[in-house]
C-alpha cells in the first residue's frame, strides 16, 4: 500500500459513532464527519474537550467500532477486513499511533520498546534496534536508548512512543496531544519531525493538539464541535 502525493491515504464518509450514555440515553460521539487526509499532508484538530477528537482518531485508526459511514484506506474499505487477527495486522503495518500516555512496554528498555514493532513483523533484531536508534537519535534520546520507562521523565517516554509509532513507516500517523508532555523546544522538534515524515515519506499525519504554537506547520486545521467537523474538511496538502 503506497500512496501517491496527493491521494487519500484516510477518507471518512458520514462517519458516526453512538452509545449509550450513562442515563440510558444515546449519545453522538460522532455525527456525519466527512474527512479526507491525503499523502504528504499533515492536519491539527483542534476543538473543545470533548467534542469528539480522540474518537476520530480512534475511529481513523480503526479501534473504535464506528455506527454509521464508512472508512477507507488508500482505497480499501476498512469494513471488508473482519478478521480479528487481520486487523490487528493491517494497523501494525499501515498506522502509527501516539497516544496521550506513551504505553510503553515496562520491562523493555527505550530501543527495545521501538524495535519491538518491527521485530514482531519479521524484521532481524539487530536491523530493528539499529533503525530504532536512528529514530531516537533524531528525537535526542540516543543517549537514552538502553533505560526503561521508569528511569525515563514523561517527555522522554513520549518521544520514546513517538519513535515506536514512527518504526514500521506507517502511511497513516494518529497523534493524539503527542507535544502534552513536553516542553516548548522539545515539543517543535517532535512536531517538525513529524511533519517532515509527511512529506519524506508520504505519510498522512493527524494530530489531536491544544498547542497553537504549532498551528504554521500544519497544512490544514480541522476544528470540532458536538461530534461535528465544523471547519476544515476539505483536503489542501502542499
Amino acid at each position: 500500500m503506497t500512496p501517491r502525493r496527493g491521494r487519500p491515504v484516510l477518507s471518512l464518509r458520514d462517519v458516526g459513532v453512538r452509545y449509550r450514555g450513562g442515563d440510558g440515553a444515546m449519545v453522538d460521539a460522532l455525527a456525519d464527519v466527512t474527512l479526507d487526509l491525503v499523502a504528504g499532508e499533515m492536519i491539527g484538530i483542534f476543538g473543545p474537550s470533548g467534542c469528539g477528537k480522540t474518537t476520530l482518531l480512534m475511529a481513523a485508526g480503526l479501534l473504535e467500532t464506528i455506527t454509521s459511514g464508512s472508512v477507507r484506506f488508500a482505497g480499501t474499505a476498512a469494513a471488508t477486513i473482519v478478521d480479528d487477527a487481520a486487523l490487528r495486522d493491517f494497523r501494525r503495518r499501515h498506522i502509527g499511533f501516539v497516544f496521550q500516555k506513551p504505553n510503553l512496554v515496562p520491562f523493555l528498555t527505550a530501543v527495545e520498546n521501538v524495535a519491538l514493532a518491527m521485530v514482531i513483523d519479521g524484521v532481524p533484531r539487530a536491523a530493528a534496534e539499529r533503525r530504532a536508534m536512528g529514530l531516537l537519535a533524531v528525537l535526542d534520546m540516543a543517549h537514552r536508548a538502553g533505560n526503561h520507562p521508569a528511569r525515563l521523565s514523561g517527555g522522554e517516554q513520549q518521544r520514546v512512543a513517538v519513535a515506536r509509532a514512527l518504526a514500521n513507516d506507517p502511511i497513516l500517523l494518529l497523534a493524539d496531544e503527542p507535544t502534552a508532555a513536553l516542553d516548548s523546544r522539545r515539543g517543535r522538534q517532535v512536531m517538525e519531525l513529524l511533519l517532515a515524515i509527511a512529506r519524506q515519506r508520504l505519510a498522512a499525519i493527524a494530530v489531536v493538539t491544544h498547542d497553537p504554537r504549532s498551528m504554521d506547520l500544519f497544512d490544514r486545521v480541522v476544528e470540532m464541535e458536538d461530534g461535528r467537523v465544523v471547519a476544515g474538511n476539505a483536503s489542501s496538502a502542499r
